[in-house]
């Protein structure tokens, strides 16, 4: 799919609903049409829908920003609405990956049966516009950060990413080496040029790896594609369209060693025929308070990855063991092409199941860290589960071999990976960190 095609029907999805978008609820094909039946008013674009537009999409949709194009008025978003009501009713759009009830996280995007009645009422209605007195003052961004002041940002060279060339995966290494070891309690991760960022992940090096590979690759950075091609020490942040800045729990802080380097990896798509440039940055918020506990960073991981060629539903289950009272923050599933299904679970000491996360659509495009609504406690002696699912069939059409071929665990653009990244914090642990 499209990475523009994706990216103009969220936010026109977000937008175009009678009242303010909730989480995504298992609804019923009965409970839609109940809900259906209580709409009475006619919804309008100018009192109904320009305001969810300026609430929801002309974050992105607006000049100079991701999406390919512009929501401000009732003829953008008329000329999409017939796009909007399959996608809706479908419930593919928003692109809100986690399945419903299956860990409640912060930032979830979502449609009730009523929004989705609506949005068939204002398209079957003909889509109208309304009463031009209706329409709300046009909204007014800010540029300025949402966390205050930064302690310190970090930007990474220009990297130009040719025209018309679709999805590019490049490594950038910060020109920063930490020359004290730091908490980072606020991370704000700032795309330089919208209209080609993707999605990107910052992680940390303390290996002195990441210099090396861009040594040897010519050009700002070198190519990487499912991981940044070393050892990483931890995240430190990210970005997705709409994504938040992290904030991390309080008398919590990410770690960052002395001598350590930031290494973003940018996922470039460029569809417009002229070079794009782009020099992204990161915002970085250091303790002002004491910190007791550092912000663990582990993966539920089995390298042992073999998949047939022809395998239609390839399965692989892991654990993870509980080793010491922990509390954790975020969990971030990763596949890459071959990926259809991920369902993560904690099976606690008294035997009841806690669910973490389960995305039963993989999209490889659409991917990030997921954060807790409220930190989930875990005692010594639970385990973390973990069931992945591939199809390296002819059928799926992201399949990156014609014809499918058996596919191991590896960087490569070819190869697969099947693991969840976590945060999380100790109970147990008592840093004493101070501040000067």
């Amino acid at each position: 799919m499209k990475r523009s095609w994706i990216l103009a029907l969220l936010a026109a999805v977000v937008a175009l609903a009678l009242v303010r978008p909730v989480a995504v609820t298992d609804t019923s094909a009965d409970e839609a049409r109940a809900a259906a039946v209580t709409l009475t008013d006619a919804v309008t674009f100018t009192r109904d829908v320009a305001p969810l537009l300026q609430q929801h999409c002309q974050e992105c949709h607006r000049p100079g920003q991701i999406a390919p194009f512009a929501l401000l008025n009732w003829e953008q978003a008329y000329s999409r609405r017939e796009k909007i009501r399959k996608v809706v009713t479908g419930r593919r759009m928003p692109p809100w990956k986690p399945v419903a009830g299956y860990g409640e996280f912060h930032g979830a995007r979502g449609l009730s049966a009523t929004e989705i009645a609506a949005i068939e009422s204002w398209v079957k209605a003909g889509a109208p516009q309304g009463n031009l007195d209706d329409l709300p003052a046009p909204r007014v961004f800010a540029d300025a950060p949402p966390l205050g002041t930064p302690d310190l940002t970090l930007t990474a060279e220009v990297y130009t990413a040719p025209g018309q060339t679709g999805d590019i995966y490049r490594c950038l290494v910060v020109n920063n080496v930490f020359t004290e070891t730091r908490y980072v309690t606020g991370v704000e991760f700032v795309p330089g040029n919208r209209k080609i960022v993707h999605h990107a992940i910052a992680y940390i090096d303390t290996s002195g790896y990441a210099v090396e590979l861009d040594r040897r690759d010519p050009g700002p950075g070198y190519t990487c594609f499912g991981g940044p091609g070393f050892r990483a020490a931890g995240y430190l942040g990210g970005w997705t369209p709409g994504s938040r800045p992290w904030v991390m729990p309080a008398g919590a802080g990410l770690e960052v060693r002395r001598g350590a380097r930031l290494v973003f990896q940018m996922h470039y798509h460029n569809d417009d025929a002229q070079p794009e440039a782009d020099a992204s940055a990161i915002r970085l918020y250091f303790a002002k308070e004491p910190i007791d506990r550092r912000v663990h960073f582990a993966r539920v991981i089995d390298t042992n990855v073999s998949i047939p060629a022809g395998a239609k539903r390839h399965e692989l289950d892991i654990t993870w063991p509980v080793r010491r009272d922990m509390e954790l923050i975020a969990i971030h599933p990763h596949m890459h092409l071959l990926g259809r299904e991920m369902k993560v679970w904690a099976t606690l000491p008294d035997s009841r199941v806690v669910p973490l996360i389960y995305i039963d659509d993989w999209d490889f495009d659409w991917q990030g860290f997921y954060f807790y609504r409220t930190p989930v406690r875990l005692a010594q002696g639970a385990r973390i589960d973990l069931k992945a699912v591939w199809d390296n069939s002819a059928d799926n059409p992201r399949n990156p071999n014609r014809p499918p071929q058996r596919v191991t665990w590896g960087e490569r653009t070819t190869d697969e990976m099947g693991h969840a990244a976590i945060l999380y914090t100790l109970d147990d642990e008592r840093l004493n960190y101070r501040p000067q």
